[in-house]
Protein backbone atom coordinates (compact mmCIF):
# COMPACT_ATOMS: atom_id res chain seq x y z
CA UNK A 1 0.00 0.00 0.00
CA UNK A 2 2.77 2.58 1.02
CA UNK A 3 4.39 1.88 -2.69
CA UNK A 4 1.49 2.15 -4.66
CA UNK A 5 0.91 5.81 -2.43
CA UNK A 6 4.86 6.96 -3.10
CA UNK A 7 4.20 6.21 -7.00
CA UNK A 8 0.69 7.75 -7.29
CA UNK A 9 2.89 10.57 -5.30
CA UNK A 10 5.70 10.88 -7.57
CA UNK A 11 3.31 10.50 -10.44
CA UNK A 12 1.68 13.50 -9.76
CA UNK A 13 4.37 15.88 -8.52
CA UNK A 14 5.90 14.90 -12.29
CA UNK A 15 2.96 15.97 -14.00
CA UNK A 16 2.01 19.11 -11.72
CA UNK A 17 5.40 20.65 -12.29
CA UNK A 18 5.32 19.76 -15.72
CA UNK A 19 2.21 21.79 -16.35
CA UNK A 20 4.00 24.37 -18.28
CA UNK A 21 7.19 22.13 -19.17
CA UNK A 22 5.75 22.39 -22.66
CA UNK A 23 6.52 26.26 -23.09
CA UNK A 24 9.98 25.95 -23.65
CA UNK A 25 10.50 29.48 -24.68
CA UNK A 26 14.00 29.10 -23.89
CA UNK A 27 15.23 28.38 -27.60
CA UNK A 28 19.22 28.13 -27.17
CA UNK A 29 20.85 28.67 -24.04
CA UNK A 30 22.75 31.91 -23.35
CA UNK A 31 25.72 32.89 -25.42
CA UNK A 32 24.88 30.72 -28.07
CA UNK A 33 25.35 32.09 -31.38
CA UNK A 34 22.53 33.36 -34.32
CA UNK A 35 23.38 30.30 -36.50
CA UNK A 36 22.49 27.92 -33.05
CA UNK A 37 18.60 30.01 -33.02
CA UNK A 38 18.50 29.33 -36.99
CA UNK A 39 19.22 25.69 -36.77
CA UNK A 40 16.77 25.31 -33.32
CA UNK A 41 14.08 27.14 -35.45
CA UNK A 42 14.84 24.90 -38.79
CA UNK A 43 15.48 27.93 -40.43
CA UNK A 44 17.69 27.26 -43.89
CA UNK A 45 21.44 28.41 -43.81
CA UNK A 46 21.15 30.84 -46.16
CA UNK A 47 17.49 32.22 -44.90
CA UNK A 48 18.26 35.81 -42.83
CA UNK A 49 16.79 35.66 -39.55
CA UNK A 50 14.92 38.74 -39.37
CA UNK A 51 16.56 40.85 -36.26
CA UNK A 52 16.20 44.30 -35.69
CA UNK A 53 19.81 46.13 -34.74
CA UNK A 54 19.41 48.66 -31.78
CA UNK A 55 22.09 51.61 -31.72
CA UNK A 56 23.53 50.14 -28.84
CA UNK A 57 25.14 47.45 -30.57
CA UNK A 58 22.50 44.58 -29.86
CA UNK A 59 20.38 42.67 -32.56
CA UNK A 60 16.87 41.74 -31.37
CA UNK A 61 14.69 38.84 -32.42
CA UNK A 62 11.20 38.64 -31.60
CA UNK A 63 9.25 35.47 -31.38
CA UNK A 64 5.63 35.54 -30.03
CA UNK A 65 5.16 32.89 -27.38
CA UNK A 66 2.43 31.35 -28.81
CA UNK A 67 5.16 29.81 -31.76
CA UNK A 68 6.67 28.51 -29.24
CA UNK A 69 4.76 27.21 -26.61
CA UNK A 70 1.63 26.31 -28.78
CA UNK A 71 -0.13 24.38 -26.32
CA UNK A 72 0.13 26.99 -23.38
CA UNK A 73 -2.70 29.28 -24.38
CA UNK A 74 -2.83 30.91 -21.30
CA UNK A 75 0.28 32.93 -21.89
CA UNK A 76 -1.00 33.41 -26.04
CA UNK A 77 -0.17 37.39 -26.65
CA UNK A 78 3.47 37.01 -25.03
CA UNK A 79 6.40 38.43 -26.35
CA UNK A 80 9.75 36.54 -26.48
CA UNK A 81 12.73 38.78 -27.33
CA UNK A 82 16.02 37.49 -27.77
CA UNK A 83 18.91 40.16 -27.85
CA UNK A 84 22.28 39.10 -29.59
CA UNK A 85 25.51 41.27 -28.48
CA UNK A 86 28.72 39.94 -30.93
CA UNK A 87 26.47 37.50 -32.08
CA UNK A 88 26.11 35.61 -28.68
CA UNK A 89 22.64 35.40 -27.04
CA UNK A 90 23.02 37.59 -23.96
CA UNK A 91 19.35 38.09 -22.62
CA UNK A 92 15.96 36.69 -22.94
CA UNK A 93 12.82 38.50 -22.55
CA UNK A 94 9.14 37.89 -22.05
CA UNK A 95 7.05 40.36 -22.19
CA UNK A 96 3.19 40.77 -21.58
CA UNK A 97 1.64 44.11 -21.91
CA UNK A 98 -2.19 45.38 -20.84
CA UNK A 99 -3.37 41.70 -19.97
CA UNK A 100 -6.54 41.39 -17.52
CA UNK A 101 -4.33 38.39 -15.85
CA UNK A 102 -1.24 37.74 -13.74
CA UNK A 103 -0.72 34.41 -16.77
CA UNK A 104 3.09 35.05 -16.75
CA UNK A 105 3.50 35.73 -13.12
CA UNK A 106 1.67 32.33 -12.41
CA UNK A 107 4.17 31.15 -15.15
CA UNK A 108 7.01 32.53 -13.57
CA UNK A 109 6.04 31.47 -10.28
CA UNK A 110 5.48 27.20 -11.12
CA UNK A 111 8.83 27.40 -13.57
CA UNK A 112 10.77 28.82 -10.98
CA UNK A 113 9.83 28.98 -7.36
CA UNK A 114 7.16 30.94 -5.59
CA UNK A 115 7.39 34.19 -3.69
CA UNK A 116 5.36 35.51 -1.26
CA UNK A 117 3.08 38.29 -1.69
CA UNK A 118 1.34 40.61 0.49
CA UNK A 119 -1.25 39.15 2.26
CA UNK A 120 -5.10 40.44 1.27
CA UNK A 121 -3.36 42.78 -2.00
CA UNK A 122 -5.57 41.18 -5.07
CA UNK A 123 -2.40 39.63 -7.56
CA UNK A 124 -3.62 42.24 -9.98
CA UNK A 125 -3.02 45.22 -8.30
CA UNK A 126 0.83 43.43 -7.37
CA UNK A 127 3.57 45.50 -8.24
CA UNK A 128 7.44 44.62 -7.89
CA UNK A 129 9.93 42.27 -8.94
CA UNK A 130 11.77 38.80 -7.66
CA UNK A 131 14.58 37.56 -8.73
CA UNK A 132 15.88 33.99 -8.45
CA UNK A 133 19.14 31.77 -9.72
CA UNK A 134 18.95 28.86 -11.43
CA UNK A 135 22.50 27.28 -12.21
CA UNK A 136 24.66 30.18 -13.67
CA UNK A 137 21.02 32.31 -14.88
CA UNK A 138 20.17 34.94 -13.25
CA UNK A 139 15.79 35.29 -13.35
CA UNK A 140 13.62 38.52 -12.95
CA UNK A 141 10.01 38.44 -12.92
CA UNK A 142 8.57 42.19 -12.60
CA UNK A 143 5.42 43.79 -13.14
CA UNK A 144 5.25 48.09 -13.15
CA UNK A 145 2.61 50.45 -14.23
CA UNK A 146 2.74 52.08 -18.01
CA UNK A 147 1.28 54.85 -19.60
CA UNK A 148 -2.69 55.06 -19.75
CA UNK A 149 -2.87 53.32 -16.31
CA UNK A 150 -1.34 49.85 -18.11
CA UNK A 151 1.19 47.47 -16.57
CA UNK A 152 3.57 45.16 -17.80
CA UNK A 153 4.88 41.61 -16.59
CA UNK A 154 8.66 41.12 -17.73
CA UNK A 155 10.07 37.61 -17.56
CA UNK A 156 14.16 38.45 -17.81
CA UNK A 157 16.63 35.61 -18.03
CA UNK A 158 20.53 36.44 -18.45
CA UNK A 159 23.73 34.61 -17.22
CA UNK A 160 24.34 35.09 -13.44
CA UNK A 161 27.78 36.64 -14.68
CA UNK A 162 27.36 39.89 -16.24
CA UNK A 163 29.31 39.53 -19.76
CA UNK A 164 31.22 42.45 -20.77
CA UNK A 165 29.28 42.67 -24.17
CA UNK A 166 26.09 43.14 -21.69
CA UNK A 167 27.55 45.55 -19.19
CA UNK A 168 28.29 47.94 -21.92
CA UNK A 169 24.93 47.55 -23.22
CA UNK A 170 23.61 48.93 -20.63
CA UNK A 171 25.94 51.37 -19.48
CA UNK A 172 25.20 53.14 -23.06
CA UNK A 173 21.12 52.35 -22.81
CA UNK A 174 21.67 54.25 -19.79
CA UNK A 175 23.75 56.97 -21.13
CA UNK A 176 20.89 57.58 -23.92
CA UNK A 177 18.05 57.92 -21.47
CA UNK A 178 19.71 60.31 -19.34
CA UNK A 179 19.97 62.25 -22.25
CA UNK A 180 16.30 62.31 -22.67
CA UNK A 181 16.76 62.03 -26.37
Amino acid sequence: MKKYLFISLIVTLIFSSNAFAKCDFELIDLGKSIENLKQKLKYEKDSPLMLMPDEFGGETFLLPLNESCKDEESLHGTMGEYLFINNKLERIMLVRANMPDRNLMKFAMKKYGEFALPEGLPINQWRGNNYWEKGSVLIEFLVTNIQNGGQIEVISLQRLKSTSALNKYYEEVGKWLDSGK
